[in-house]
């Protein structure tokens, strides 16, 4: 009875055979260390309880190692095939350029008629002998004058600066240099002259303005504003896109538009460039292909353009509407 206790103890503390591997391996590499040359031998050319163990141990080690191997193999042909097929099928990316507008030919615009002709005009002068001289308007305002603009220095600056202004409506001044003298754009170039009108002002006329004309305007005419006659608004640009502005359209941000599957299909790539016409409230309200690819990229290009928004264009202090060339670049990475 006390045999039998024994033996069924012996059965139930056996180590699992996982742990019994790592011991036969552990024994094995030992064995191995000691003397190479006989273990190799042995495994492969002795019948005995020793050889056979070491025949198995032999194949078990080359069962894990080709396992292992295997298993390696076929992580670097998953990674490679994933790779292969983002290559094959790319994305299009978009870059939109700003660029200069020499770079293309303008096209031409035809701007809607004003509902009335400017008109108006004003002049002055000191009583000089001298033609009024060379320079820069002043700068355009509805509101009257506080002084008459004069073209040299003031002896006595006062304490408070005072912008020289003329009653002229401000959306038909041209652009300004902040640097230039105060005098007519066509007055004589010289020495600082107020000509030989009368009321303050430049020219041959009367009344605070610049010009021959009479009021405290720009040229002939009387009262106010310019372009001759009555004094009245209009002219200008009225609605149409200015062609000369004081800052150009900002961009505030990026829309990005698809390839379509034939351009992928056939590997399009290059730029479409287009004009686009910015709106005074900063929305595109019209895209002209100046230069197009195939297979719908043009298309795909106009509906990323309609969804630009800008920061307008400014003229005279007034947000404009102002035609911009841009540059759209499809590439395929």
């Amino acid at each position: 009875m006390q045999e039998k206790v024994l033996f069924a103890d012996t059965f139930l503390h056996q180590p699992s055979i996982g742990i019994r591997l790592i011991k036969e391996f552990l024994e094995a590499s030992s064995e191995f260390r000691q003397n190479p040359k006989s273990y190799v031998v042995s495994a492969f050319k002795s019948d005995g309880v020793g050889g056979h163990r070491r025949k198995m141990l032999l194949r078990f080690g080359l069962a894990i190692g080709i396992v292992v191997y295997a298993c390696f193999f076929g992580a670097i042909l998953i990674l490679w095939s994933i790779h292969a097929k983002a290559k094959s099928d790319p994305q299009g990316e978009l870059a939109i350029h700003w660029v200069n507008p020499e770079d293309f030919k303008p096209v031409e615009i035809e701007k809607p008629k004003a509902k009335e002709k400017a008109g108006g005009g004003g002049g002055g002068g000191r009583n000089t002998p001298t033609p009024a001289s060379k320079g820069q308007l002043p700068k355009f305002s509805l509101t009257p004058p506080i002084i008459a603009p004069r073209p040299e220095p003031t002896p006595r600056p006062p304490s408070l600066v005072v912008p020289e202004t003329v009653m002229v409506d401000p959306k038909l001044e041209p652009k300004r240099d902040e640097l230039a003298m105060t005098g007519l754009p066509n007055g004589v170039p010289g020495p600082p002259s107020a000509g030989p009108g009368s009321g303050g002002g430049m020219g041959t006329g009367d009344g605070g303005g610049m010009g021959p004309g009479n009021g405290r305007g720009v040229g002939p005419g009387n009262g106010y504003n310019m372009g001759g006659g009555a004094p009245r608004l209009g002219g200008g640009n009225g609605s149409g896109p200015a062609t000369s502005v004081d800052t150009k359209p900002i961009a505030l941000n990026s829309p990005q538009p698809r390839y379509t599957e034939e351009a992928r299909k056939n590997k399009i790539q290059g730029n479409v460039t287009a004009r686009v016409l910015i709106g005074a409230d900063g929305q595109v309200k019209q895209v002209k292909i100046t230069r197009g690819l195939p297979d719908g990229l043009d298309e795909q290009a106009i509906q990323a353009a309609y969804q630009l928004r800008f920061k307008p264009a400014m003229k005279s202090g007034q947000p404009v509407a102002y035609w911009m060339p841009v540059l759209i670049e499809f590439n395929l990475r």
